[in-house]
């Protein structure tokens, strides 16, 4: 049986719409992919992984670590998450003090640190410096 003009084109038509529509899919994947990766090296560089409310996250997986290795009981795992919080609670007013403190000694060693570089190397160094807190003002960096 031999093929239409007509047929083969129809069949060249769809072919290019399956390819068409397989980059489409492809494309949409990649970007997914690459959207993911992006926010997951963003997260990193900026210590962020955990948002404002890491401690509590934290505390939470220490809870779940614990619980998953040593099978505690509902009031074991409540208490534990009580103690915990507790703690967090007194950690956090700890480093609310220090803070001033460490952001000043930062500070002190960042300026030591430019005096010993040529200009040059106080340009290169100027996004290098350690800073305390993220760009937003929390959590270490």
């Amino acid at each position: 049986m031999a093929e239409t003009p007509s047929t083969s084109r129809s069949r060249s038509k769809a072919t290019v719409a399956a390819v068409a529509a397989l980059v489409v899919i492809v494309a949409f994947i990649a970007g997914v992919l690459a959207g993911v990766a992006g926010d997951r090296l963003y997260l990193f560089r900026t210590h962020q992984f955990f948002p404002r409310r890491g401690m509590e996250f934290a505390t939470r997986r220490i809870v779940d670590h614990l619980d998953r290795d040593l099978h505690l009981t509902a009031q074991q795992r409540t208490a534990v998450q009580r103690i915990l919080d507790q703690h967090r609670a007194h950690m956090q007013s700890i480093m609310t003090g220090i803070r001033p403190q460490m952001r000043q000694e930062i500070d002190s060693t960042n300026a030591e640190i430019e005096k010993v570089l040529t200009p040059e190397q106080r340009a290169q160094f100027a996004p290098m410096r350690m800073h305390m807190g993220s760009r937003r003002g929390h959590g270490p960096r």
